[in-house]
């Protein structure tokens, strides 16, 4: 389908017409790539957060007030925290936007697309973390605790929807970020956003999370309001420095990441919003918007291959920039081998369970 026909529908259109017997609940998806993009950037900046950014500033020393300032500046300008701010917002965005016009939540198809898609590579990347002396917790120390939040916030979603028809998203993203704050109050001064445990840190990011429904709510393809390419780039500039300078302030000021990244959350929000309506009539790049189908494996797998590199002989005996090449170029080679055998696998697994635990129920997501 030509992209400037999938722009011009609605964003998630549900249908009810007659399958036989029993009527069949259509809901159209049509795709956003440039969610698929910014998905892959978030991706991108976890990924280089935990390899550190190009070596470019190695004879550069500490020892005077232009190397300090050049080097803390340029080691925070890949940071993963204010990126999986990024991606829980695009999840918030994600999982309500073929919902927003459905009545009722088809709840067993809906609960095994979710956790099926989620669990399947997830379950492969523990076992391939294990071999290479990189254990995957579910929760402590792990860049899986993201995972858990999401599930959770999965699993809540079909009991946030009849709330938000009450008072509305906007009343649900005012109470959730009053909750995290009470979170946040519970360690003040801790500088790890993952760090109050199973049972809070989800809590913590919940506003981020409903903010992306907000966003779907707000933002349907049909907007006819005009972004200019500087506005636009100004956008995409602002919050990079933005994320840059909330991992200055975590390391050397009293506001830690608890603190600022759901203020940086409600930033990424009015920004996707320009996205959204800048791309409405522009193409996307094709690579990227395909980079972003295997952002997933990215997130999981990353940290494995770099284990995996660090065994071999000759991460030893290379430079550290022709090391960080090909750690960079091995970690993104594995992902897209990790999607291929196992991600993309658990999709197509996860509609056939899905449409067999209720046939009435179809998605189609509309390609270019």
């Amino acid at each position: 389908m030509p992209q400037s026909e999938v722009r011009g529908q609605r964003s998630a259109v549900a249908e009810t017409t007659q399958g036989g017997a029993a009527p069949v609940i259509v809901v159209r998806n049509p795709r956003v790539e440039i969610i698929d993009v910014f998905r892959f950037f978030a991706a991108l900046w976890v990924m280089l957060g935990h390899a550190g950014p190009f070596p470019l500033f190695e004879g550069v020393t500490k020892s005077n007030v232009t190397g300090l300032v050049v080097r803390g500046i340029y080691h925070n300008l890949f940071v993963g925290p204010p990126a999986v701010i990024v991606f829980f917002v695009i999840s918030g965005y994600c999982i309500h936007r073929p919902f927003r016009d459905v009545a009722q939540l088809p709840l067993l198809s809906y609960f095994t697309r979710r956790y099926v898609r989620i669990l399947f590579p997830m379950t492969f990347a523990i076992l391939l973390a294990k071999p290479v002396g990189f254990p995957l917790p579910l929760f402590q120390n792990s860049i899986l605790w993201s995972l858990v939040a999401e599930l959770i916030y999965y699993t809540i979603y079909p009991l946030l929807r009849p709330v938000a028809a009450q008072i509305g998203w906007r009343g649900l993203i005012i109470i959730a970020y009053v909750l995290s704050l009470v979170v946040a109050a519970t360690n003040p001064s801790s500088p790890d956003y993952a760090g109050y445990g199973v049972y809070l840190t989800w809590l913590l990011g919940l506003p981020c999370w409903l903010l992306g429904c907000q966003l779907a709510e707000t933002h349907p393809s049909d907007n006819h309001v005009e972004i200019s390419l500087l506005e636009i780039w100004s956008w995409r500039i602002g919050i990079w420095v933005l994320s840059t300078l909330c991992s200055i302030l975590n390391f050397h000021s009293p506001f830690v990441y608890p603190w600022t990244l759901n203020v940086f959350a409600f930033a990424v929000y009015l920004w996707l919003g320009k996205e959204i309506t800048f791309h409405r009539n522009r193409t996307t790049s094709e690579v990227l918007a395909w980079a972003g189908l295997w952002t997933y494996s990215l997130y999981l797998t990353h940290r494995i291959t770099m284990a995996g590199y660090q065994l071999l002989p000759v991460s030893h005996q290379l430079s550290p920039r022709i090391n960080w090449c090909l750690e960079v170029l091995l970690m993104l080679a594995g992902a897209y081998i990790f999607y291929l055998i196992f991600e993309k696998p658990g999709h197509i697994l996860a509609r056939k369970l899905a449409r067999i635990s209720d046939p009435r129920f179809i998605v189609k997501q509309n390609r270019p």
